[in-house]
């Protein structure tokens, strides 16, 4: 893992390099706690207002959750908003409603079974032949698991989750004071293909659109922004698919919603750092409609190692996602108060300029 970080006008900094990709630190051996404790939090750290991104990624999302208890608990990030689609929308929603313990118990012992009907490849060919189901399984129990955990409480921070509707192919995001909100988590998580598309409409999963929802944050004003994404940015290498379920979780969650995902990230970047550069000379950057851009501080969080299947919800394997994200979102270093933070991900060929560290 490399650190790679986009300098504030007129600053510079140095670079940090972290574990080599594909090498696992120790700490990620042992077991992930099943009711941790609060992180010791560095000394005379005020909070850090910014506005928290989580992409989609399934079983990949507890990489999230440890990534986003070190940033809260150690590097003092304080959530003015959170924005997610797919798993990133259950996240959010849970994070937004401070339930933090609930989310991490809910990672730690869940199951196939909380989320989707898993059925024998004879029965899935009845359900689409002869009962005409858009999905291969039923993803109903996620329902029921999200009603049970955020049903009822309050929700402390405003949360965004995003949908797309296969009718009118059109994206829409769905604030938390939304009558509609617990289900559109529902429908965010529902990838087309393995599930169903829900009601008249056909909703499903927001990151067909919009893999990191950073244009929505944006829209807010933010302080700063954070992404946790659940892949690392290389496509991950697969064996060859064996029946129709790998080849639509490889062809469309693997490889296509990667790509989008890479895709809206580098563009920000980019069009940032021109900001950047033409706020240097004393120029401003303007949309088409004639709005500026506005230089926004970004941190990017992303896996410097495989995070395997997407439907792999083994426990060693949602173990071993919770400490990689925890190891990598320790990469984060606190600002020096000159400027904007830190980038931390693989593809350092395309920053050049030195990163900043405190």
């Amino acid at each position: 893992m490399e650190v790679a970080v986009r300098g504030a006008p007129g600053t510079r900094g140095t670079v940090d390099r972290g574990p080599r990709p594909g090498v696992i630190p120790a700490a990620l051996a042992r077991p992930y706690p099943s009711a941790p404790g609060p992180f010791p939090r560095r000394r005379a750290m005020k909070d850090r207002p910014a506005t928290l991104v989580l992409s989609g990624g399934g079983a990949k999302g507890a990489f999230q959750v440890g990534a986003e208890r070190v940033l809260r608990e150690v590097h003092g990030f304080r959530w003015e908003r959170i924005f997610g689609v797919s798993v990133g929308a259950l996240n959010a929603a849970l994070l937004a409603q401070h339930s933090y313990r609930a989310l991490n118990d809910i990672w730690l012992n869940i199951r196939e079974a909380d989320l989707y009907r898993k059925l024998p490849w004879p029965l899935i060919a009845l359900r689409v032949g002869l009962f005409r189901k858009l999905g291969l399984y039923d993803n109903t129990p996620m329902r029921e698991l999200i009603q049970r955990h955020l049903a009822g409480h309050r929700f402390r921070v405003p949360a965004h989750v995003g949908r797309v509707s296969l009718v009118s192919g059109n994206y829409e995001l769905v604030p938390s004071d939304s009558r509609d909100f617990l289900d559109a988590v529902w429908q965010s998580s529902t990838l087309p293909i393995l599930w169903e598309p829900v009601g008249a409409t056909a909703l499903v999963d927001g990151g067909l659109r919009n893999a990191t929802p950073l244009g929505d944050a944006l829209e807010f004003g933010p302080t700063e922004i954070v992404v946790i994404v659940c892949s690392p940015s290389q496509v991950e290498r697969a064996k060859p698919p064996a029946n129709l379920l790998e080849v639509a979780t490889r062809s469309l969650a693997d490889i296509t919603l990667n790509e989008i995902l890479l895709n809206d990230v580098d563009a920000f970047v980019r069009i940032n750092d021109i900001v950047r550069q033409a706020y240097d000379a004393g120029l401003t950057v303007r949309r088409p409609d004639g709005v500026p851009y506005r230089y926004c501080r970004i941190t990017v969080i992303e896996p410097a190692r495989p995070m395997g299947d997407m439907l792999d919800f083994a426990p060693e394997v949602i173990r071993m996602r919770l400490r990689h994200g925890e190891e990598m979102a320790r990469a984060v270093s606190l600002p020096t108060g000159v400027g904007p933070g830190e980038r931390v991900q693989r593809r350092v060929e395309l920053f050049p300029e030195p990163p900043m560290h405190a």
